[in-house]
């Protein structure tokens, strides 16, 4: 027969030892004796060890109810009344899709990187995968942070993957627009990916500036100090009153400490919900979507861009217009167009393969190997039937004057290749069929990494290996039937002059 605390846990769900106390002091105990009676009976329950909240409660729970619904949601019930650091970690990884790159974790938590009475954000994270709340776990050469939780695999991970690169151009085109119009200092834009991150007040935001605008400044003996516009933006879906009352948070945070400048907030996204628009309108606080920036064409643009990162290829790869038309659109962001073309690359020679060769296409296929376990991204995949098999492309997209460096021509050859060897045969489905591997770029290869090259094996068991540089790429884009992929390449990829011919002989 369970014991009062095991009854009051059943009926209740799980919670705070704090709530539990008031529960007892309702039904006759002192607090004294609450809080004997629950320690007494720490043997009938579990809680979540190293997680303390605020006046030292526990979050407590019985062994059964562990990860069900109604333990989460009384895990965030309890973070949100007790824990806000947590909570507001928890709020806006879940609303970014469940997962961040672990570089961009402190801007999620939103709390400070160093401040008496404050848990900073690699604390805010040790804590909560302490608890197997949050996970690191590495894809490719990046680490990430996960709620645990509510991680829905590759599909979330597609698509937060899809938006953080809808969000770099989005922060480029913020960063031109905030310039021209005097909302910051022009040259002193800090935007996310810079090698210094955007901070103030010692809390990271996705984009700040130092701002002279009037009500901003203060002014004293030591002269005019500047306040700060600082900005997020969340594009995974429409921003809730939820992500919404965690971004004031962070703002009260920056604003808290005596003498801090004065901030002037921003947040963009697609969409708003009524609630989370009227509470932020509220509390001042500029709430922009990217239609009202950016217009209805390069909002619409983002939003395509998304899909077209997400859906393997399918529809970039049947209508390589569209992929244009899109481009087009986004590359009048000022300073995008670097994370555009890279992302799109794959999508581009994916559908210029289809066009020349026919066949099946797949890009971006994310993969494990049943024999290693190690997982990779295959860029491009075409399946072009018995005879011809399989053809499978690493593609390097290259700035003007870039080249493919010997260290990454090194990894694919002796790592990814064969990797990717092993994932694809040991499935089953691609057994037998004859494998070509090929390295693709629209830039120039380096010397001494061509040299490496060319002294290596080229035909091995099971398949064989070529490459193409810009000049050679560009000659088989000449053979495309959709005169909007070579539009695509020559408008975005080519660079002049293109110093050496480079295509493997045999392929």
């Amino acid at each position: 027969m369970p014991n009062e605390i095991q009854s009051l846990l059943q009926d209740f769900g799980p919670g705070l030892t704090s709530d539990l106390i008031s529960v007892l002091v309702e039904n006759g105990l002192s607090s004294a004796a609450a809080r004997k009676r629950i320690q007494r009976a720490e043997d009938d329950y579990s809680r979540m060890s190293g997680l303390r909240f605020e006046k030292n409660a526990r979050f407590i729970y019985l062994t059964e109810q562990y990860g069900s619904r109604q333990f989460w949601d009384k895990f965030e019930k309890a973070c949100y009344g007790s824990g806000k650091s947590y909570w507001g970690a928890l709020t806006t990884l879940k609303a970014k899709g469940g997962v961040v790159p672990l570089s961009h974790f402190p801007r999620v938590a939103g709390t400070p990187a160093a401040r008496k009475g404050q848990l900073s954000p690699a604390r805010v994270l040790e804590r909560l995968k302490a608890v197997n709340v949050l996970e690191e776990f590495e894809e490719g050469e990046r680490a990430y942070v996960r709620y645990r939780p509510f991680f829905l695999g590759i599909e979330n991970m597609a698509v937060s993957l899809a938006n953080e690169i809808a969000e770099s151009v989005a922060l480029e085109g913020i960063k031109d627009w905030a310039r021209r119009i005097g909302f910051g200092s022009f040259g002193k834009f800090a935007i996310r990916g810079d090698e210094q991150p955007p901070q103030v007040a010692g809390i990271t935001w996705d984009l700040t500036a130092p701002s002279y605008i009037r009500p901003l400044v203060s002014v004293s003996q030591k002269g005019v100090k500047p306040g700060f516009l600082v900005c997020d933006i969340s594009l995974f879906g429409s921003i809730e009153r939820p992500e919404a009352e965690a971004f004031l948070r962070k703002c009260d945070l920056a604003s808290a400490p005596v003498g801090m400048p004065s901030i002037m907030p921003m947040i963009v996204g697609h969409v708003f919900s009524s609630d989370a628009l009227e509470l932020l309108k509220g509390k001042g606080i500029l709430a922009i979507t990217l239609r009202n920036l950016f217009g209805e064409e390069l909002a619409q643009a983002l939003r395509e861009l998304v899909v077209m990162l997400t859906d393997m290829g399918a529809r970039a790869s049947v209508n390589p217009d569209h992929l244009l038309k899109v481009m087009n659109s986004l590359t009048q962001i000022e300073g995008g167009s670097s994370n555009l073309r890279g992302a799109l690359f794959e999508l581009v020679i994916g559908s210029l393969v289809k066009d020349v060769e026919n066949g099946y296409l797949k890009t971006g296929d994310r993969r494990q190997d049943l024999v290693s376990g190690r997982k990779a991204e295959i860029d491009v995949q075409l399946d072009r039937g018995e005879q011809a098999g399989v053809l499978v492309i690493e593609c390097k997209a290259k700035n003007a004057n870039s080249r493919v460096s010997e260290s990454d021509i090194r990894k694919w050859y002796g790592d990814r290749v064969p990797l990717i060897y092993s994932i694809l045969t040991n499935g089953g489905s691609y057994k037998g069929k004859p494998f070509r591997f090929e390295l693709w770029s629209n830039g120039d290869f380096s010397a001494s990494g061509l040299k490496w090259l060319t002294e290596q094996p080229l035909v091995m068991d099971g398949y064989t290996v070529g490459w193409r540089d810009g000049k050679a790429l560009k000659q088989y884009a000449d053979k495309a039937k959709n005169t909007s992929l070579r539009t695509m390449l020559n408008d975005y990829y080519f660079h002049s002059p293109l110093r050496r011919v480079t295509a493997n002989p045999s392929s």
